[in-house]
């Protein structure tokens, strides 16, 4: 079967349809191919309008002046350096980000008015016919609008203010993206003039610049003049404070810049220390003295060994001890001889002695008086902290003042720095712009408007695409006023024979259309009527209101074959319209195969479904994974109200073109029967038998306008 063969095609879970339905109940879909037709009915409205765009276009760039434009472009940097500036350490670096705020200031400076007037004024752009359309005088029309007050007469505004607007028309300044960098667009007619444009206005940007910026200098000097006339009376007063203060608090200078008070102070602390070292140094030597004697190593004290007076008694010590020995060798130890150096000896030795103890007498001497000069120095010292305790006070004032004088002095110092740099500044005609000129601009060689081929390009693609839209719009809203959603017209007659022509078509590509009584010789007309045969003149004479073509679908007994034999007639008419298939048997088996095989929905919502007000009409619409066609599940109800399905399958006719009601089992029910006085026709699966034959009878004597008979056997599910 043509239309079976299409079951084995998988498209995943076979899901709920929603995107086709309009909030009215209609189907969504396009029908490309009658929109297409009605597209190519209304060629001329496309080709006209498009002809016409393409020879105004063609026209217009052919006679408008062309205008030409010329680029220059500008640099944002800082050009300050240590040439420039010599009184800084080092020059601030540029700044890597983009400040937009800055590009954007700079760009309103390169169209201000101010630098427009200096360069129609170079450029000697008053006069130019170009600039100022009004220099030869008023025309008539001018003349008449002026005279009745509808317009401003031009002639009393000053001829530069009229050439300063149309040159501001014909400037143009922008930033590219994420650059500091400035472009500076003029057109003209004239290249040379537009070339010689730009280039003025980027030079008079950077005179502007610069000459800002000696401005600024100029104010800063004038400013830090009166702020330094002002701090130098400030610092003198403050310093002549501080010496007031300091005679009358007597805090007089010293050395190192200290107070006498403080200066004594710190002289007796240096006195109380000598005198502290002289009697701690005296009190150790005569104690070294004393232990040095008892231990009979006087020699080896510095002090003793260094003394002029012991140091001749060592010496004649030293000569009688020799000269004992001497005469020992030759005496005896009574010999008087012997016993006068012995006598000698000891009295030299008792002077040494003596001589040793008399300096250790002084050392300890020098130490008592040392101690005397420390506790003198001590109440000294005491008496001077009270003085010093006594100005404190006086003091700290005194160095808040001078702190107070030393930040006026410093400040007045700073400002007479920045003073001198700030006239130097303000007089120099050299100060460099913050901006540098990176691209002058050239004589243009294409004009910048029109630009032919993309003007005439442009408008008539422009005029196609508008005159398409009208015509889509039209054939959409006006030609079909059913899918706004406003009353729906009747359908045209002959349309309705074209879509039982089709039919008629599909069924012999399918099988053949087999009428109950007469042969299978039928033709078909151009006009869709199928001359010959009852069951076309019947279909076609009910084929006259706005109803989609209604079918009714059953076969003789349930049977996979037959059910086969319905879905691919089904999904023929898809090929040629918008059908959908309602099931209206309760098992659905009939329609399973529209169901994708690895579906797992145990309850379908279906018809019975939107009864009872569980599923709502977009619910249970789905789509066949296999073709356009769409269909209705029964639903997990377990019959079906006969008013109820007046009102939905009256909703589907006006949304879809063929509305195929599949019917249980002919010879299990009457639904077939009782369907068929309302449809168009009715299709029956079933082998071409007696069987068939007394159903068609019956369901003729039911009602039915003609009933068609498609092959449903084994063999023809298998071809």
């Amino acid at each position: 079967m043509q239309g079976g063969g299409h079951a084995s095609r998988g498209c995943g879970m076979t899901q709920a349809f929603a995107s086709d339905a309009n909030p009215d109940g209609r189907s969504g879909d396009l029908d490309l191919g009658a929109l297409g037709s009605a597209i190519s009915k209304k060629r001329n409205w496309l080709i006209v309008p498009t002809a016409l765009a393409f020879l105004l276009s063609a026209a217009f760039v052919s006679v408008v002046k062309p205008s030409y434009t010329a680029e220059a472009e500008v640099l944002l940097e800082n050009q300050e350096n240590f040439f420039t500036s010599p009184g800084r350490a080092e020059v601030q670096p540029q700044q890597e980000g983009l400040d937009t705020d800055l590009v954007g200031s700079q760009i309103q400076v390169v169209t201000s008015t101010d630098l427009a007037r200096r360069a129609v004024e170079r450029l000697s752009l008053v006069g130019n016919p170009e600039f100022d359309p009004y220099a030869k005088g008023l025309g008539v029309v001018s003349r008449l609008l002026v005279a009745f007050h509808l317009v401003r007469d031009p002639m009393q505004i000053p001829a530069e203010d009229r050439v300063i607007a149309t040159f501001e028309e014909h400037l143009a300044a922008f930033s590219p993206l994420k650059t500091r960098a400035i472009v500076i667009q003029f057109s003209s007619r004239d290249p040379a003039l537009a070339t010689r444009a730009a280039n003025e206005i980027a030079d008079i940007y950077l005179e502007m610049n610069s000459s800002a910026k000696r401005e600024i200098a100029r104010q800063a000097a004038v400013s830090l003049a009166a702020q330094i006339a002002e701090l130098r009376i400030r610092v003198t007063s403050a310093l002549d404070e501080v010496e007031r203060y300091r005679a009358n608090s007597g805090l007089l200078a010293g050395a190192n810049n200290m107070t006498i008070t403080g200066q004594q102070l710190a002289d007796l602390n240096g006195d109380l220390s000598h005198a502290r070292s002289d009697m701690a140094d005296g009190q150790a030597r005569a104690a070294l003295i004393r232990r040095m004697l008892q231990e009979g190593r006087l020699a080896e004290v510095p002090d003793v060994a260094n003394n002029d007076l012991i140091r001749r008694i060592a010496e004649q010590l030293v000569t009688a001890k020799a000269q004992l020995a001497l005469e020992l060798g030759t005496l005896l130890p009574g010999h008087p001889r012997i016993k006068e150096l012995n006598a000698e000896i000891t009295n030299l030795e008792v002077q040494l002695q003596s001589t040793a103890e008399n300096t250790a007498q002084a050392l300890e001497n020098n130490s008592k008086i040392a101690a005397a000069r420390v506790t003198n120095l001590e109440a000294a010292i005491e008496q001077q902290e009270k003085v010093v305790v006594v100005s404190n006070a006086d003091e700290v004032h005194l160095h808040e003042l001078e702190t107070t004088a030393q930040a006026l002095r410093d400040q007045l110092n700073s400002s007479l720095t920045k003073y001198q740099v700030a006239s130097a500044s303000a007089n120099s005609m050299s100060t460099p712009a913050d901006a540098r000129i990176i691209a002058r601009a050239t004589p243009p060689q294409e004009p910048s408007f029109p630009k032919k081929v993309p003007t005439v390009a442009l408008g008539t693609i422009a005029a196609f695409v508008l005159s398409l839209g009208a015509v889509i719009a039209s054939e959409l809203f006006l030609d079909q006023p059913q899918r706004s959603g406003v009353a729906v017209e009747p359908r045209p007659v002959e349309g309705r024979k074209r879509g039982i022509a089709q039919i008629a078509s599909h069924l012999k590509e399918f099988g053949g259309a087999r009428r109950k009584e007469e042969d299978e010789d039928a033709e078909i007309g151009e006009d869709g009527e199928i001359y010959d045969d009852d069951f076309g003149a019947k279909v076609v004479a009910r084929a006259t209101g706005p109803q989609g073509v209604q079918i009714v679908a059953t076969r003789i007994a349930d049977s996979e074959a037959a059910n086969a034999a319905l879905i691919g007639f089904a999904r023929n008419l898809a090929r040629d319209g918008r059908p959908i298939m309602v099931d209206l048997h309760a098992p659905a088996k009939q329609i399973e195969p529209l169901f994708d095989t690895q579906r797992e929905e145990e309850n379908v919502l279906g018809l019975t479904d939107l009864f009872e007000g569980g599923a709502s009409i977009s619910e249970i619409i789905r789509r066949d994974c296999a073709s356009r066609l769409h269909f209705v599940p029964f639903g997990s109800g377990e019959a079906i109200d006969p008013n109820d399905l007046d009102t939905v399958l009256e909703a589907l006719a006006k949304s879809y073109d063929f509305v195929v009601l599949a019917a249980p089992p002919f010879a299990t029910s009457e639904m077939p029967k009782a369907l068929a006085p309302y449809a168009d026709f009715v299709v029956l699966a079933a082998p071409k038998n007696e069987e068939s034959d007394a159903a068609c009878a019956e369901l003729k004597a039911a009602g039915a306008a003609d009933v068609l008979v498609i092959d449903g056997t084994e063999e023809m599910v298998a071809s």
